[in-house]
């Protein structure tokens, strides 16, 4: 592999990172500053941005690795994230947390995999492994 292009698929998957724990993280300021009219739509693209930035990088690079690592970081690191605050508030996460994050940086990484090959049947799973990703994180807020 490439190393330029393993920094350039990590630095995304960083940049990602940062962006969406930081808009979740100021959501309530955001909220008093703009009104929640122009929050919501702010903070679900912050949230989305997770499982469509692998296909976007997988369709543009063509890279397998780079865009699988764009696919697991980004979700490992809101895990870490919200890890980080239960360990602050002295609130642990159970294993079925653990396992939901899981699943999906699973998803995430067989998107970025599958839209890497240029071929219509993977990018019509890598379009599945979105839609499951979608159910899966939409479903495990409202449990």
């Amino acid at each position: 592999m490439n190393i330029k292009r393993l920094i350039l698929s990590i630095t995304i998957s960083l940049v990602i990172t940062i962006t969406v724990v930081g808009i979740n993280h100021f959501e309530h300021a955001l909220r008093a500053a703009i009104g929640d009219l122009l929050t919501l739509p702010i903070v679900l693209f912050s949230m989305f941005i997770l499982p469509v930035a692998p296909i976007i990088y997988g369709l543009i690079t063509r890279d397998k690795s780079g865009s699988t690592i764009v696919g697991i970081i980004p979700v490992i690191g809101l895990f870490f994230y919200i890890y980080f605050n239960s360990i602050i508030t002295r609130e642990f996460i159970s294993v079925a947390t653990l396992a939901y994050f899981g699943v999906l940086a699973i998803l995430g990484g067989l998107e970025g995999h599958f839209a890497s090959v240029n071929k219509i049947e993977y990018n019509i799973l890598a379009i599945c492994c979105f839609l499951f990703w979608v159910v899966i994180f939409v479903r495990g807020f409202v449990d």
